[in-house]
């Protein structure tokens, strides 16, 4: 079966902080495959019988989305009932409505889980570092984060993507305001024009490559 997913894909240092927490988990308490890619899951993974609507439905909605998406990382949290082990993410109100509009225009033909429908207050923004975990495991970890610093957010490029089978079909970047193929999305000169953007706007957030 086809499964799809719709989350932010997590770019430049933030990205790289979070990789390498996940690989330091992974040696620590000997985790494995349990561990997954940086991200931050708006919708899914869920399956449909018309990726051509669901395209064209994530396509309206990114494109007549009015203002930039932004979120904050910051220390870690912990799903209790899965055994999940993730970092906080606050979403601004932005962030907060893009999500739940998307998964309303999805859901009547998309097999979303219940949590896809959450309303925009109640949704669990999250970045997994690991998944999946035997009770010990757990709680040998929840007890070593007591001591970790917060992961470092700066500013970089917000981009929704839809992935289909783990591989990107298709990306909006609100930076440029437009939609993205997956080879422009994987591409560096894609990316350095974010940046080239990100820098005229600067605040003193913003990031190099």
């Amino acid at each position: 079966m086809t499964h799809y997913l719709i989350d932010i894909r997590m770019m430049g240092s933030v990205k790289q902080q979070i990789r390498n927490l996940s690989n330091h988990l992974a040696e620590r308490f000997n985790l494995g495959n349990k561990l997954v890619t940086p991200h931050i899951t708006l919708a899914g993974p869920f399956s449909t019988e018309n990726e051509e609507k669901l395209f064209n439905v994530f396509t309206r909605i990114c494109t007549n989305q009015k203002g930039i998406p932004k979120y904050e990382v910051g220390g870690y949290g912990f799903f209790d009932d899965t055994r999940v082990v993730f970092v906080t993410i606050t979403p601004d109100e932005t962030l907060k409505q893009f999500r739940y509009q998307l998964a309303r225009a999805i859901s009547p033909y998309c097999s979303l889980r219940n949590y896809d429908l959450d309303s925009a207050e109640d949704f669990k923004f999250h970045s997994t570092l690991a998944m999946k975990l035997d009770w010990l495991t757990f709680q040998r970890i929840k007890w070593y984060f007591k001591e970790q610093a917060s992961v470092i957010y700066r500013h970089h490029p917000i981009r929704a993507t839809l992935l289909r089978n783990s591989k990107i079909l298709c990306e909006y970047d609100f930076i440029q305001e437009r939609m993205l193929s997956r080879a422009q999305a994987l591409s560096k000169a894609t990316m350095k024009r974010d940046f080239d953007i990100l820098k005229v706007w600067a605040d003193g957030s913003w990031e190099g490559e």
